[in-house]
């Protein structure tokens, strides 16, 4: 039984720490697609989620071979045992039975909503350029800077955005001529994956598609969190109120 529900929550953690990695994956193509690789602390936690991902795969094919180790009669009374005493598998229950799946399935959920965060930007932008809102600025072409990942490379444009009398250091998701500017739209929030430019309904519409995918999943994770915040204050409440209790 042991065994059985701890492969539940090695299976639960690393399809969390999945959906993370997919999410990460998914804002960090975006912006490189838009000319503005994402900072090196994005990369690394995209890594350490494909990391978690195949810990937890590892995990539960350990303990599956371990499982097949056990007299197969053994292994048909634990499953239906298994399947009618709780295990605790979620990772709102508390207290939890195993610690370290439970951890990771955490890690991987609060990740989630580190990809939320920075990715709202990128939402707001996306909107603000379909509905045709924001502010018009210069865009002065000075050097084209080419970046690779998995999926190939892509050639984008490095200059200088002149937005509110200064100049800040931008890029352009396409080739251009040098030395000469042209008019673009500015970000409205220029914040984490915000700070790229767009230059066309698809990008837009894919940065407004792939925000909304991450904040869904993070409103999920928020959903857990309450749930988890309720389920501690009650085990804290029940284990407080027997010492409470006068005895005659």
């Amino acid at each position: 039984m042991r065994l059985l529900h701890r492969r539940q929550g090695w299976v639960r953690a690393a399809a969390t720490s999945f959906v993370a990695f997919v999410l990460a994956a998914g804002a960090s193509s975006s912006a490189e697609s838009q000319g503005t690789p994402p900072p090196s602390w994005f990369r690394v936690m995209v890594f350490v989620l494909g990391a978690l991902t195949i810990a937890g795969i590892v995990a539960a094919i350990a303990d599956t071979a371990l499982l097949r180790r056990r007299p197969p009669s053994v292994r048909a009374q634990a499953v239906p045992l298994a399947a009618h005493h709780p295990s605790r598998p979620h990772a709102h229950h508390y207290p939890p039975r195993h610690r370290v799946a439970w951890a990771f399935c955490w890690v991987g959920m609060l990740l989630i909503l580190v990809v939320a965060v920075v990715s709202v930007p990128g939402l707001v932008d996306g909107v603000a350029y379909l509905t045709d809102t924001g502010n018009t600025v210069t865009f002065d072409p000075v050097s084209h800077q080419t970046n690779c990942d998995q999926y190939g490379c892509q050639t984008s444009t490095d200059g200088i955005l002149e937005t509110g009398g200064t100049g800040v250091n931008a890029a352009w998701p396409d080739v251009v001529p040098l030395g000469k500017p042209f008019q673009v739209r500015e970000p409205v929030w220029r914040w984490g994956l915000g700070a790229a430019l767009i230059d066309s309904d698809g990008i837009a519409v894919g940065a407004v598609l792939i925000s909304l995918l991450i904040e869904g999943a993070a409103v999920l994770v928020v959903v857990r969190l309450v749930k988890l915040a309720r389920n501690w204050q009650r085990h804290r409440q029940q284990r407080i109120a027997p010492a409470s209790v006068s005895v005659p």
